[in-house]
């Protein structure tokens, strides 16, 4: 069987803070964060790079093992039923929310309409297209 070559993939920095000192839905990582791995993950938002879902923006709501981890959108992929992906096939972004973070941690309720506003917000930070429509 072919050895998978260790991934390199990096979740170890993640902030909370805006820059007015309020948290907001949508933080960019900064130097500090959480000491555990899936304390780092949670709440992260991805870009798909492979599979049907390619470039699609989803967020990490669950750790499934070493190399996958459970992601979802709030409309495709909810978070009763979470996608199944390969680290390896996924771009981690510096986009983090704390607040999807600490519900997923304490194992509180998320309701998909919370990672379809994060996402939202997120894109906006990007400067995408928020309605799907041309400009």
């Amino acid at each position: 069987m072919r050895e998978e070559p260790e991934n390199s993939r990096n979740f170890d920095v993640i902030g909370n803070s805006a820059a007015d000192g309020q948290p907001t839905g949508c933080e960019r990582e900064t130097a500090t964060g959480p000491a555990n791995e899936a304390e780092k993950v949670l709440g992260r938002l991805v870009c798909s790079e492979a599979g049907h879902d390619r470039e699609a923006l989803l967020v990490i709501v669950g750790v499934a093992d070493d190399n996958r981890v459970l992601l979802a959108d709030g409309k495709l992929r909810r978070i009763e039923k979470p996608k199944k992906k390969k680290l390896r096939h996924i771009a981690v972004t510096e986009y983090f929310s704390g607040e999807l973070n600490k519900k997923l941690l304490s194992k509180s309720p998320v309701q998909d309409a919370e990672l379809r506003r994060f996402i939202a917000e997120c894109r906006k930070s990007m400067g995408e297209n928020t309605t799907g429509k041309e400009e």
